[in-house]
């Protein structure tokens, strides 16, 4: 009797315990549901396994553990009617939106690029006619400041000097400038080429010389198709350029206007393209160690099935931005049927998409659209990009998404060339 009455007892012990679960234990079980990945009509992760009746441990080295919150204020900088604006979004939720440009003055906004710091964005402004390189201070209210001519500006690692192309057609060359007047007072050209054309350049991670790529324009198509190298530009002002030791040329393309290394400095990447016709311009994106050394073109796995030279299937995409973690790509994609006796020429096969691509061609993320202009935040939670309903869309709307989910978290409104502050 005593035995039945102690098995009855520890019976209702084990009853109470479950009927009382703590939110502790529900929250668990909670986070374990919503790190397992499934495919939804705007996203398609990297993993394609479903989920069984019976939890099962997850292999962590699959998936991307959920990022930490965005620290501090969010800000994201782009361009709106010609003209260059920041906006709080820190949250995920839209603030104050700042115009730091003048119709007329320094509108026309274009190459727009946060300095490292997150404090300054340089821009390009060609409302006088020749384009002007400007920068800002983009954490409150603040006048452009022009740096004169140039295009295609990249920030010094310490967010101290502003690199540019300079110079009166044909002859551009590479200068830099200094955005406190006390530590130079003027322009300092590194270059002194004649008839030469140059991509953007990119400080190398420590700070002490540019990677950069030109050539004669009498080695310059109609189109922009030529040959370079990458090169070390000195930045004492001698003109010296020595080859990146471990970088071949690359022949028949168009020169790079996107060079950027990783935030971690590990890795440098580009795109290119080529004309091939009034169709079809396929593009390809590179990833290098920085001496330029095992230099892969980086391809959607999901749009490569559709790319066939010999059905003129083409790939094209040439906006990227980098992961914060400096493990991947976000890039977008597009495969055209390019065949001109084809029912469906100046079609895709496949694409348009947004894709986070990692650094070994693991596909993490596909969100389906035409988009252009790329950015990550600082914490990898969040992809801003400008989204095309057409490619008559003129006025494309700028969105943020999750880069885990891929569901979009902010619409911000008309705009181009957005960057999220680092």
């Amino acid at each position: 009797m005593k035995s039945l009455t102690l098995l009855l007892m520890i019976c209702l012990s084990i009853l109470i315990v479950a009927c009382n679960a703590t939110p502790g234990d529900m929250t668990a079980t909670a986070t374990l549901v919503v790190m397992v990945p499934s495919v939804t009509p705007t996203a398609m992760p990297a993993s394609t396994s479903t989920a069984t009746v019976a939890p099962l441990p997850i292999p962590t080295e699959t998936f991307t553990p959920l990022p930490p919150p965005v620290s501090g204020p969010q800000f994201i900088a782009y361009e709106r009617a010609g003209q260059l604006l920041v906006t709080d979004v820190t949250g995920g939720v839209q603030g104050g939106t700042t115009q730091y440009t003048v119709a007329g003055v320094n509108d026309q906004v274009t190459n727009i690029t946060w300095s490292p710091s997150g404090e300054y964005v340089a821009f390009v402004s060609a409302a006088q006619g020749d384009p002007h390189v400007y920068y800002i201070f983009a954490l409150g209210q603040s006048s452009p400041t022009d740096l004169g001519l140039g295009s295609a500006p990249a920030w010094s690692p310490d967010s101290k000097s502003v690199a540019f192309v300079r110079g009166t057609y044909p002859d551009d060359n590479i200068w830099i400038m200094a955005i406190d007047p006390r530590d130079n007072p003027g322009p300092r050209q590194l270059s002194f080429e004649t008839n030469y054309a140059w991509g953007k350049p990119t400080f190398t991670p420590d700070g002490q010389s540019l990677i950069v790529a030109g050539t004669d324009r009498n080695n310059l198509g109609a189109s922009g198709n030529t040959s370079f190298s990458l090169e070390y530009l000195s930045l004492d002002g001698s003109g010296t350029r020595t080859p990146l030791p471990g970088a071949a040329a690359l022949e028949g393309v168009r020169l790079p206007f996107d060079m950027q290394f990783s935030q971690d400095g590990s890795h440098l990447a580009f795109s290119t393209s080529y004309h091939l016709s009034a169709c079809a311009a396929p593009g390809a994106y590179y990833v290098s160690n920085p001496d330029g050394s095992n230099r892969q073109e980086l391809l959607s796995p999901s749009l490569k099935p559709a790319i066939d030279a010999a059905q003129d299937h083409y790939h094209t995409g040439l906006s990227y931005g980098w992961s914060p973690f400096s493990d991947a790509l976000v890039i977008i994609g597009n495969v055209l049927d390019c065949n001109f006796n084809s029912p469906t020429s100046g079609q895709s096969v496949a694409g348009p998409q947004m894709s986070i691509l990692g650094l070994d061609g693991n596909e993490r993320l596909i969100i389906p659209g035409m988009f252009y202009g790329m950015s990550m935040d600082r914490s990898g939670a969040w992809v801003a990009a400008s989204h095309y309903q057409s490619i008559q869309d003129s006025d494309p709307l700028l969105e943020i998404y999750s880069t885990q989910t891929g569901q979009r978290i902010l619409t911000v409104g008309p705009g181009r060339g957005a960057q999220l502050q680092p």
